[in-house]
């Protein structure tokens, strides 16, 4: 028997040539890898702007990040005083009067840059929000001051280093004159750690872990995450504005 090799041959030829489109469009598109975080010219990463990433962090309403009130160990007057504000609908925290807040009460709407100065060994991190305040994280290594010369303020004392991609921040001395965390009081032997890291350029995560023995019986954290998809996000391109907290309204 002998074969007409001529059909089969064209029959290869065309699948061979439409094999390639077909496994194309059959096979799932790859997931879209996200832009790296900038870097500093030593490796550390960079969570802020660069030259050639230019941009802010933007916050929405329900960044988030509390955590409920019956997992906090509140010592009672604590407790007590948590209850009272969070029951009163016209009682605000004093961010909202203009006031400072620091810790996880400085990142709010509409929203806040991180600005790296290795020259002057600190980071700055400005808030559009509130009375258009900043804080310096000093990166020289730097101890507290000793406690007859901490004054207490709004913000505190920071001092900053690095644990590996993730920025480490050390805060002390903070005034009573404010709501540090949502409505939960805080007093004056408040100590502040928090963790600020950048796993991609358009990613931020957060943790503030609150230890205060005149307030609470251990210690407690708030965490959110800015991503791609979530209402926060990372503005490229965008330069913080103008927002005169005194003037609004009036």
């Amino acid at each position: 028997m002998q074969l007409n090799w001529k059909p089969l041959a064209a029959w290869v030829f065309v699948c061979a040539a439409v094999a390639p489109a077909l496994a194309q469009t059959g096979a799932p598109a790859a997931a879209a890898q996200p832009q790296p975080a900038p870097r500093w010219p030593d490796g550390h990463v960079n969570l802020g702007s660069t030259p050639d990433t230019k941009g802010y962090w933007e916050v929405r309403p329900g960044l988030g990040g509390m955590p409920r009130p019956d997992s906090v160990p509140f010592q009672p007057w604590a407790k007590a005083l948590y209850q009272y504000r969070a029951s009163k609908s016209d009682l605000y925290p004093p961010l909202v009067s203009c006031k400072p807040a620091g810790g996880p009460s400085f990142f709010n709407p509409p929203g806040f840059e991180i600005l790296d100065v290795p020259e002057l060994k600190s980071i700055f991190i400005l808030n559009i929000a509130g009375p258009h305040s900043w804080r310096v994280v000093y990166m020289d290594g730097r101890p507290h001051p000793k406690s007859d010369d901490l004054r207490p303020t709004f913000l505190g004392h920071s001092v900053g280093r690095w644990d590996g991609d993730t920025l480490v921040i050390d805060s002390v001395g903070f005034n009573e004159k404010q709501w540090i965390a949502g409505a939960y009081p805080t007093t004056k032997q408040l100590h502040l750690i928090e963790r600020i890291a950048r796993p991609s350029l358009r990613s931020l995560s957060y943790e503030a872990t609150i230890d205060d023995p005149g307030a609470y019986t251990g210690s407690w954290s708030v965490r959110w995450n800015i991503t791609e998809k979530s209402p926060s996000s990372w503005v490229a391109g965008g330069e913080i504005f103008e927002y005169i907290c005194e003037d609004a309204g009036r």
